[in-house]
């Protein structure tokens, strides 16, 4: 077999794999951690970030990734870009974002002040992206291009829709906003409107074009998953061959003398996953938590995982197999500072992946066959998979890079939980003591606040203002809880051995939790009215009790001015429901499939609404039904930034100039 039909063979193979996979129980993916994470890609000036679950603010860092709960603040002249693969969150000077829910079918942000963009390349069946505002929840019904504005005061919300389409809800009737249209929404949550022609691109719109037009560009795009996040990275530091057994492979470039994987970075303790690798170079996002690593011809390279169309490889916190235990080092030579140590080395092609953390059979399959190619991914799971975790019978089992020099990396337990300098803290292990090393089921080092934090824990870090915290916001998807505080469940998580606790856990925790220390939502937030006769904000008395907490903030940035021909767009028709469509949530998210997509030509919106809804109407300036007007025809490719203009150079490391 030559190798175009052997990587043929393979791709079929892992297509077939998943798909028969993705049809079991959903009720048990349900207790699964999702399958994407939120990467940090660009930092300009001072950015700083609140994990989920402790109150402190901490400098950001590329590469670190984020998740449900998580909030963002760039400080003044500061930018940050955040990454979900097949789409982009980008934040101008002085905005203020949380990650309300971050899962398999919705990515759901909150947007206190400032200006974001929001860039959707692909939109899969099912797939919900909202923004809750203060005056409103937007929810993209098509990819493309939106930018929201809101005023430091919260009185205002702007929605640009460059290309695409959303819908916006709150306490009035919904309000299509189609491609080419802008709406300045005020009055508080009533929906009320103007409309207005685009405005003229300023500074942070050319930037924004330029990172879309960097992605379009990407070379690596012929050899990976669109949703492997991080992977147009590779483009400027490596250089991608195919090697027979392999397929396509990336090989770094400009790493000195020695280099391994999972050696230059650090470690923090993100949940649901645990510890999760942060890599120090400007690539090393999808390298990290995506495909294998290879040593071939004396050098490391990077396999990814099989490419299917609508398939999404799951992301996994690190791709390593762990070694150590209590005992090890000692008569060997290897000195952990009198403490306990924990080693690891980069999984090789096609070695399974063993989650730290309680998952499905779905799942442990999932995670493995999108990210490698496995022979019998039934066999494997059979042999590893027990009662929602791994087992650790590794007799039988032979890791490639073991023993290859150099792969393994040992540290003392105390540089994992400080989040520490792993090159730095690094013990070397000799090459006879690396191929006898026992293997480990977890790395077994309980995480600590700074674990949570990461590397700049106790660093003095820009933060929003506080006297902003207590400004509601609309949500139209029901949020998830709040996480439980870090220090609520320390205590467990030591009894665990180093392992995020189960559903089943942290819920008993939650339960025994004080009402005033449970981190439930504040009260206080708008809910979009799910019935009729729902009264607006100044009324009160929304028909759920949804809320939901939001981070400080501060003034500096306002939405842009108006463009030609501003004018109010009629009053609502009294209150309505908070939908104009019913919304299919996929089975998975290693089972969806794209249904739209940024380069295609814009569509006729949708008429099945169940609702009364406006749609924007920049030339009657009056309120009519979403099939009175056709939509502006997008461009099949984003606009190009003006040939003058260059992105700000960052402060911090940008992953992609």
């Amino acid at each position: 077999m030559n190798l175009a039909s052997m990587n043929i063979s393979q791709r079929l193979e892992s297509a077939i794999l998943i798909t028969l996979f993705t049809i079991f129980s959903a009720a048990l993916a349900m207790a699964d951690p999702p399958g994407r994470a939120v990467d940090i890609r660009y930092i300009s000036g001072q950015v700083s970030v609140q994990p989920g679950g402790v109150n402190d603010w901490v400098e950001a860092v590329v590469n670190r990734p984020l998740t449900t709960a998580d909030r963002v603040w760039t400080d003044k002249d500061s930018r940050a870009e955040l990454h979900l693969g097949s789409s982009a969150l980008r934040m101008n000077s002085e905005t203020s974002m949380t990650l309300t829910n971050v899962d398999d079918q919705t990515v759901q942000v909150e947007l206190d002040q400032g200006t974001l963009n929001l860039w959707v390349r692909h939109l899969y069946d099912g797939e919900i992206y909202e923004v809750d505002t203060p005056n409103l929840a937007f929810t993209v019904t098509k990819a493309g291009d939106y930018r929201f504005d809101v005023d430091p005061d919260g009185d205002t919300t702007m929605v640009a829709v460059r290309h695409g389409e959303g819908e916006a809800t709150g306490q009035g009737n919904a309000v299509t906003v189609h491609a080419g249209e802008m709406g300045t929404f005020n009055n508080g949550t009533s929906l009320q409107h103007q409309a207005a022609d685009l405005a003229a691109p300023d500074g942070f719109d050319d930037w924004c074009n330029v990172r879309d037009e960097r992605e379009d560009r990407s070379l690596s795009a012929r050899y990976v998953s669109p949703d492997v996040v991080g992977a147009d990275d590779l483009d400027q530091y490596g250089t991608w061959r195919v090697e027979p057994g392999y397929g396509a492979v990336w090989i770094p470039a400009g790493v000195e003398v020695g280099w391994a994987p999972y050696h230059y970075g650090h470690w923090v303790w993100v949940e649901p996953w645990g510890w999760t690798w942060v890599d120090d170079a400007p690539w090393g996002y999808a390298p990290s938590h995506y495909g294998r690593w290879v040593f071939y011809g004396g050098a490391w390279g990077w396999s990814p995982g099989p490419v299917v169309v609508g398939i999404r490889p799951v992301y996994a916190p690190a791709l390593v197999a762990w070694v150590g235990g209590a005992h090890w080092g000692l008569g060997i030579g290897v000195g952990f500072g009198g403490g306990i140590g924990v080693g690891w080395f980069p999984l090789g092609y096609g070695e399974p992946y063993r989650p730290t953390y309680a998952v499905s059979r779905t799942y442990f399959q999932n995670v493995n066959v999108s990210n490698t190619h496995i022979t019998n991914i039934t066999t494997v799971t059979n042999n590893y998979y027990v009662n929602n975790s791994t087992t650790v019978n590794t007799a039988n089992i032979h890791y490639a890079n073991q023993t290859v020099p150099g792969a393994m990396t040992a540290v003392p337990a105390s540089a994992m939980t400080n989040s520490q300098s792993v090159a730095k803290a690094a013990v070397q292990i000799p090459p006879s003591e690396a191929a006898k090393a026992p293997m480990a089921a977890t790395p077994g080092v309980i995480p600590a606040k700074t674990s949570v934090l990461g590397a700049n824990a106790g660093a003095h870090a820009a933060a929003p203002p506080a006297q902003v915290t207590s400004r509601p916001v609309v949500t139209k998807s029901a949020p998830p809880p709040k996480p439980i505080p870090f220090e609520a469940k320390q205590e467990a998580l030591a009894k665990n051995g180093g392992r995020p606790l189960d559903p089943q856990t942290e819920q008993q925790i939650r339960r025994q939790m004080p009402a005033q220390t449970a981190q439930t939502p504040k009260t206080g937030t708008t809910p979009a009215p799910n019935a009729a006769g729902a009264k607006n904000a100044s009324g009160g008395n929304p028909t759920n009790g949804r809320v939901v907490p939001r981070p400080p903030s501060a003034g500096g940035s306002s939405p842009r001015p108006a463009g030609n021909a501003s004018s109010p767009i009629g009053n609502n028709q009294g209150a309505g429901t908070n939908t104009t469509r019913s919304v299919p949530r996929p089975p998975s998210a290693a089972g969806t499939s794209a249904n739209s997509s940024a380069s295609r030509t814009t569509s006729s919106p949708s008429t099945n609404s169940e609702s009364p809804s406006q749609s924007i109407s920049r030339s009657s300036g009056t309120t009519t039904g979403t099939t009175a007007r056709e939509p502006v025809p997008r461009p099949s490719t984003p606009p190009k930034a003006p040939a003058k203009k260059e992105e700000p150079k960052p402060k911090e490391k940008d992953k992609g100039k």
